[in-house]
């Protein structure tokens, strides 16, 4: 039985340069996401049918909800920053590879214990210059591993010692073992070779049965895969060349949010996909899990710094209920 339950149907119509970044507030019930080369950051709500959009004032990469509704955590070029959600205003700003002009940053998620995890690529195309990088709540900052191309898609098994990961240059979902209490990603593998004919791999999420979902850049669809078998499951056309990102949202986790892009599309490509760029929805017969957020002290960790310290905390974020949370 087929795990789409209808046809991905437009829910925003903004025809984003590069919609990216799509992410679940279960408390506030709105669906985050961003549109890198426009500098938006954009809030849905899919009960009143709105979408917010503020303007970042340079790109924004990614976004991950904190234990505070009103506030997020975003990349940007060269930064991790926690944010007003409805000004854009920064509250607390740390750097990431400031010295590699070169590189920005890109896709990321909140992982076990409310760390960010976020990667950056290579804006000029150079080969394994780029790296993941493991932000922690007071904004310290752990380099996982270097040699990325272009880091994008993240998630983590439900037992959260299972880390899946895509550098889209390899075409490759990889696998990694993660500690949850400390955070750290160890012993990366490849794990699934993924055909050309489908496109890129991009933005990921994770099912409540454990099952992969990649959006597929160039691809025009959505891929389903078996972790376990390393096995396509299915196949999900979009109406998009460009599908950048996907994220598992609504009052009951069933409808899949995706994200697309009309950069670089040529004249054919636009006659063929006009609707590139679009936000949008699509029933499914599974749900997703509720995001982690940036911010869970459910866990303590004591990671390994590179920069930044516990002083460098930002006094004036204060995320609620600090005795228990969770992304």
């Amino acid at each position: 039985m087929s795990i789409q339950a209808d046809e991905p149907r437009i829910v925003v119509d903004l025809r984003c340069d590069l919609g990216e970044g799509a992410i679940w507030d279960d408390r506030a019930a709105v669906l985050y996401w961003v549109d890198i080369a426009g500098r938006t950051l954009n809030r849905f709500d899919p009960v009143h049918g709105r979408n917010r959009v503020t303007n970042m004032g340079e790109q924004v990469s990614t976004v991950v909800p904190t234990m505070n509704e009103d506030r997020v955590v975003v990349g940007l070029e060269n930064s991790v920053a926690l944010v007003e959600a409805a000004t854009g205003e920064r509250l607390h700003e740390v750097a990431l590879e400031a010295d590699m002009p070169e590189n920005r940053c890109n896709d990321g998620k909140c992982g076990p214990g409310g760390r960010l995890y976020i990667g950056t690529m290579s804006t000029v195309r150079r080969s394994g210059t780029a790296a993941l990088y493991r932000v922690d709540r007071d904004f310290s900052v752990a380099r996982c591993f270097g040699g990325v191309t272009v880091s994008n898609g993240i998630c983590w098994s439900a037992d959260e010692r299972t880390a899946y990961y895509i550098d889209t240059a390899t075409a490759s979902i990889d696998v990694l073992d993660c500690d949850p209490v400390s955070g750290d990603l160890s012993n990366r593998r490849s794990m699934i070779a993924v055909p050309t004919e489908y496109g890129k791999p991009d933005g990921m999420t994770i099912d409540s049965e454990g099952r992969l979902w990649v959006a597929m850049f160039h691809g025009a669809c959505v891929t389903v895969w078996d972790p376990e078998r390393a096995e396509l499951i299915e196949k999900i056309d979009v109406p998009a060349k460009n599908v950048t990102s996907v994220a598992f949202g609504g009052a009951d986790m069933a409808t899949l949010y995706i994200t697309t892009a009309k950069i670089g599309l040529g004249d054919d490509d636009v006659s063929r996909f006009p609707a590139s760029g679009a936000l949008f929805a699509m029933h499914t017969t599974t749900t997703g899990r509720p995001p982690y957020r940036f911010g869970d002290t459910s866990q303590n960790d004591e990671p390994e710094v590179v920069h930044g310290s516990a002083d460098d905390e930002p006094d004036d974020y204060e995320p609620e209920d600090r005795e228990s949370s969770p992304e």
